[in-house]
C-alpha cells in the first residue's frame, strides 16, 4: 500500500474549502481540560519563537459522493480537528477575531447530531446561550479554552490578535491521505500493531553514555541510574536488586534512606557489586548502551509485592528530566542564562544546548546523573502518587521501611498521621490545580526545596514551605502583575513582591482560575481538620479530598431553568445582574459532569441533589448549599466577603 504524500495545511486553511467526517466507528470526542490547554499553551510558546508549529497529522480517507467535492473520512487525528475547530469559534465569539468562513460546518459526524449541532450552536451563539441537548464535553472544551486564553493574553487585542494570526498560519498539520483501495481494516490493524518508536529520553541517555564511553565504569553506574530512575510509577529503590539496593541506601537497619554523597561513591557501589554477580563484559554493555539497546541491570528478584500498577505518578520521566535539569542548572550557576523549559517535546534540544554548553561533558554528565538519583530519591518519599489497593483509588504520600524479615512494606512518610495528611493535601492541591503534564511549575519548586535538605525532611520546614508557595502563586500570579514562575520559585526564592491581588481575578465567572478555588478549599479543611477552629462545621470534612474539577459552577444559574424557585437579587440593571452572578461569591469549583447536570437548576435543588451524594465535591459549595433556601444577594455578598478574608489570610 502507497500512501500519498502528506500535504502542508495551516489551521486557517484545513476548514476553509474542504469537509471533513467523523465516523461512527471512532470514539466521541473526549478531550478533557489537561489536552485542550495544553494545544493551546503549545501554540502560544512556539509563537514566541516565530517559526512554523508542526501540530500533528491528520490521516484521512477520501470517501466517495455524489458531488465532485471529496469528502475526508478522519482516521487518525479527529480529537485534535474537533479541538482547533471549536478554537476558531471561541476566538470568533469571546475574542472579536474575525473568521470569514463556516468552518464548523465543515466538519460532521456519522449518526452523531448531536455532536454535529454542537460545533454549529458554539460557532454562532458560543457556550454562554446553549441550551437544549448539546455535547457537554465539547461546550467544556469550549470553555476551557477561553479561560486559558484569557489567562494568557490578559485579555489585550494586540495579545489576541498576534495568537489567532499565529495559529491561523502559521500552525501546520500535516494531512495524508490513504489510496482509495485501501482496506481499512487493515489499516487500523496495521497501525495499531506497529513497533513503538524509541523513546526521547532513550536518545538522550545514549547522548549522555557517548560523552562516557572512555569510563567504563561511569557508563555502567550511569546506566543503572538512569534506568532505575525512568521507572516511575514504582518506587525506584526496588529497580536495583537487593544486595545493591542495600549497599546504595541502607544505613542501619530501619529503611533505605541513605545516599551517597556524590555520583562517584555511586559508582562505586555499583561496579563493586558488578564484580560480584555474572553480567556482560564492559566492552558489549558499553555497545549495547551506546547503541540505545535497554541493558537490565536492575531487575527485581525480592519484590514487596507485585506492585507494578500499585501507584500511578503524577509525572512522566521525560518531564521529570526537564523538571530535574531545571533545577539542577540553576543549583550549580551562579548567573543563570535563561528558565529551563518544561516542554517534553524539546527534551532533546534543551539537553543538548546544557550538554554543549558544559566546558567538561563527562563530567556534566555524572553530575546530571546524581542529582536525578536524588531528585528521585526524594520525590518518591515526599511527593504523592495515586495509590491503588482492594478499597479503591486515593493519593498517597508514603516511605518504604524494612522489617524484621528484611522485606520492605509501605508506611506514611511521617509517622503523624495528621502530618502526613496535612502535606498530602496541599500537595494534592497543587497538582489539580495545574492539570497540564507540562506546566506543573509547583513540582519544580518542591524539587528545589529537597535537593538542598538531609534525606530526613522536617515536617515543620516542609509545610512551611508549601504554605508558602501557595501563597507566593497566589499573590505574585494574581497580583498588581503576573510574575513568572520562574522568577517567583528560583530568584526570588517566594520572597513577597505583592501583598493583595487584584480582585477582578475573583469576580470573573467561569475564566476563575482553578487554583484559587483549591487553594480556598484547602484553607477551609486546615482551619478545620488541622486548626480545629470549628468555625464552619462541615460534616464529613474528613472524606474530603482534591480532584481533577474544571468546571465553574454558577450556585444562583445564569440561566435558570423554566420555574426554578430563585430569590430576588434586587439588581437595577442586568449589568449589575452579571457582575452579582460572576462574582466570587456565587461560584464554586465542581467537576464537569455535575455542572452539566445541575447548572441551570435552583440553589435548592442542586442542594437536594448533593445532598445524596456519598463525596464532596467542593468545601465553599458545601457552605454556600447551606443558605440554599434563601440565596439572594445579601448571602452572596457576605459569603464572599468571608472567603475573600479566608484566602487573604484574614
Amino acid at each position: 500500500m502507497t500512501i500519498a504524500e502528506p500535504v502542508e495545511v495551516s489551521v486557517g486553511e484545513i476548514f476553509r474549502h474542504d469537509d471533513y467526517i467523523i465516523p461512527l466507528y471512532q470514539r466521541n470526542y473526549a478531550w478533557e481540560q489537561a489536552q485542550v490547554t495544553q494545544l493551546i499553551r503549545d501554540v502560544w510558546d512556539y509563537k514566541k519563537e516565530n517559526t512554523n508549529y508542526y501540530i500533528g497529522t491528520l490521516v484521512v480517507h477520501t470517501r466517495a459522493t455524489d458531488h465532485q467535492k471529496p469528502v475526508y473520512e478522519t482516521i487518525d487525528g479527529q480529537q485534535r480537528l474537533t479541538t482547533l475547530n471549536i478554537l476558531l469559534s471561541v476566538l470568533k465569539n469571546e475574542f472579536n477575531t474575525s473568521v470569514d468562513y463556516r468552518y464548523e460546518s465543515r466538519l460532521q459526524f456519522d449518526s452523531r447530531a448531536i455532536s454535529s449541532d454542537t460545533l454549529k450552536v458554539l460557532a454562532d451563539k458560543g457556550t454562554a446561550n446553549t441550551k437544549g441537548h448539546i455535547n457537554t464535553r465539547m461546550e467544556q472544551a469550549y470553555q476551557d479554552m477561553a479561560k486559558e486564553l484569557r489567562q494568557l493574553t490578559g485579555n489585550k487585542s494586540d495579545e489576541v490578535a498576534q495568537f489567532a494570526y499565529y495559529l491561523k498560519n502559521r500552525v501546520k498539520i500535516l494531512r495524508v491521505e490513504v489510496p482509495h483501495d485501501t482496506d481499512l481494516n487493515h489499516y487500523f490493524e496495521i497501525m495499531n500493531n506497529r513497533g513503538e518508536q524509541l523513546e526521547k529520553h532513550e536518545i538522550l541517555k545514549a547522548e549522555f553514555l557517548s560523552h562516557l564511553k572512555d569510563d567504563p565504569e561511569s557508563t555502567l553506574a550511569f546506566a543503572a541510574i538512569w534506568d532505575a530512575c525512568s521507572v516511575m510509577d514504582r518506587y525506584m529503590v526496588m529497580e536495583f536488586k537487593k544486595e545493591l539496593r542495600d549497599s546504595l541506601f541502607r544505613k542501619g537497619n530501619k529503611t533505605w534512606d541513605y545516599l551517597s554523597k556524590n555520583f562517584d561513591e555511586v559508582s562505586k557501589k555499583i561496579n563493586k557489586q558488578k564484580k560480584t554477580t555474572k553480567k556482560k563484559s564492559t566492552d558489549k554493555l558499553l555497545l549495547d548502551l551506546i547503541n540505545g539497546k535497554s541493558v537490565k541491570v536492575n531487575q527485581e528478584e525480592e519484590m514487596i509485592e507485585d506492585d507494578s500498577s500499585r501507584f500511578t505518578s503524577v509525572i512522566n520521566f521525560s518531564n521529570f528530566l526537564l523538571h530535574v535539569l531545571r533545577v539542577h542548572i540553576h543549583s550549580t550557576k551562579e548567573n543563570f542564562e535563561e528558565d529551563i523549559p518544561l516542554d517534553d517535546k524539546r527534551l532533546l534540544p534543551t539537553f543538548k544546548k546544557e550538554i554543549k554548553k558544559a566546558e567538561h561533558k563527562a563530567q556534566f554528565a555524572k553530575d546530571f546523573a546524581y542529582a536525578l538519583l536524588k531528585a528521585r530519591f526524594m520525590f518518591d518519599r515526599f511527593v504523592i502518587k495515586r495509590e491503588f489497593t482492594q478499597n479503591g483509588d486515593s493519593w498517597s504520600l508514603k516511605s518504604i521501611k524494612i522489617s524484621k524479615l528484611d522485606t520492605g512494606y509501605y508506611v506514611n512518610t511521617f509517622g503523624d498521621e495528621g502530618q502526613n495528611k496535612q502535606v498530602l493535601m496541599l500537595l494534592s492541591m497543587f497538582h489539580v490545580s495545574f492539570p497540564q503534564i507540562i506546566y506543573k511549575h509547583w513540582l519544580s519548586g518542591v524539587l528545589y526545596y529537597l535537593q538542598s535538605a538531609n534525606p530526613e525532611i522536617d515536617f515543620d520546614d516542609y509545610i512551611d514551605y508549601l504554605e508558602r508557595l501557595s501563597e507566593a502563586f497566589y499573590y505574585e500570579r494574581f497580583g498588581e502583575q503576573e510574575l513568572d514562575y520562574y522568577e517567583i520559585i528560583f530568584e526570588r526564592e517566594l520572597e513577597a513582591v505583592y501583598e493583595e491581588i487584584n480582585e477582578e481575578y475573583l469576580h470573573c465567572g467561569t475564566d476563575v482560575q482553578n487554583f484559587i478555588f483549591n487553594r480556598l478549599d484547602y484553607l477551609i479543611w486546615k482551619s478545620e481538620i488541622v486548626e480545629q477552629e470549628k468555625r464552619f462545621n462541615i460534616e464529613n470534612i474528613e472524606k474530603f479530598e482534591f480532584s481533577f474539577r474544571s468546571s465553574v459552577e454558577h450556585f444562583y444559574p445564569r440561566h435558570p431553568k423554566a420555574g426554578a424557585d430563585l430569590e430576588e437579587l434586587s439588581c437595577t440593571s442586568e449589568g449589575e445582574r452579571k457582575l452579582l452572578l460572576d462574582s466570587f461569591g456565587n461560584l464554586c469549583l465542581i467537576s464537569r459532569n455535575k455542572n452539566s447536570e445541575l447548572s441551570n437548576y435552583s440553589p435548592k435543588a442542586k442542594a437536594e441533589h448533593y445532598a445524596k451524594s456519598s463525596t464532596i465535591e467542593s468545601l465553599k459549595q458545601q457552605l454556600m448549599m447551606r443558605q440554599k433556601d434563601k440565596w439572594d444577594r445579601a448571602a452572596i455578598l457576605e459569603h464572599q466577603e468571608e472567603m475573600v478574608e479566608l484566602l487573604n489570610g484574614n
